[in-house]
């Protein structure tokens, strides 16, 4: 399994389909992935905390965030395509569609989740939507919720808490979740059940998704202050 490391994160080098294309056939070999959708948000708060980055050391990483392919040019690694995590997610669900795959949602708001499960099985009529859980609950319920996904025995498990709550919550009941795929998906719930938007296919070719979801959201200003760290600890990595 060939990686590249970005400030020590181990990012997987394929493109969006031969990733999907590796995931499948995972999933039909049983092999178990934790799937981690990582930008430089995420790659800085690795850096910041030991338990995070261990956790993405065991863990399948693709490169959601345009900055990550950037560091890769500037380090010369080979990464050269994003691999965002609601297409991924998308792309995951057609292979559940074809093989009829189990598939359980955990996370987002009551609504959202239930509009976002609605979608994606009328989108995916084959895939079976097996289970699924808003993300509000307390530390009491975590253990019944990883026992209730056990026991729907989905192939797929999608995860939004929000990163990298979602990937530590994974991490903490691999072992009761036994799962084939695991992934935290972020915000990706709210697009698929269609209260947001995502940015016009223009944005996200010239590579500014980030700058219209902060223009729609004005409050993520104090996230986006990770890109530029992101790019200054890059550079004086690249000098060592």
């Amino acid at each position: 399994m060939k990686v590249a490391r970005i400030l020590g994160v181990p990012f997987q080098t394929k493109g969006r389909q031969d990733t999907i294309t590796e995931l499948t056939s995972r999933v039909q070999q049983e092999e178990r992935t934790h799937v981690v959708t990582a930008n430089p948000e995420i790659v800085m708060a690795a850096n910041e905390n030991p338990d995070l980055a261990s956790i993405f050391d065991q863990a399948y990483i693709v490169p959601d965030g345009i900055g990550i392919v950037y560091a890769a040019k500037w380090t010369n690694l080979p990464i050269y395509e994003r691999v965002t995590g609601i297409e991924l997610l998308e792309g995951l669900m057609e292979q559940a569609n074809q093989h009829g795959w189990r598939v359980y949602l955990f996370g987002a708001g009551p609504e959202i989740n239930q509009l976002a499960a609605e979608n994606l099985a009328k989108r995916y009529p084959k895939a079976q939507i097996v289970g699924r859980r808003d993300g509000y609950f307390g530390p009491a319920d975590e253990i019944g919720i990883a026992q209730e996904i056990a026991a729907a025995r989905p192939h797929l498990l999608f995860v939004a808490l929000g990163a990298p709550k979602q990937d530590m919550w994974i991490a903490k009941y691999w072992d009761q979740l036994q799962v084939p795929l695991a992934m935290g998906v972020g915000g990706s719930f709210d697009v698929i059940s269609g209260k947001v938007k995502r940015a016009p296919v223009i944005w996200q070719k010239l590579h500014l998704e980030w700058l219209y979801r902060l223009l729609k959201q004005p409050s993520r200003w104090k996230r986006q202050l990770s890109i530029p760290r992101f790019i200054v600890s890059v550079w004086l990595d690249r000098r060592k």
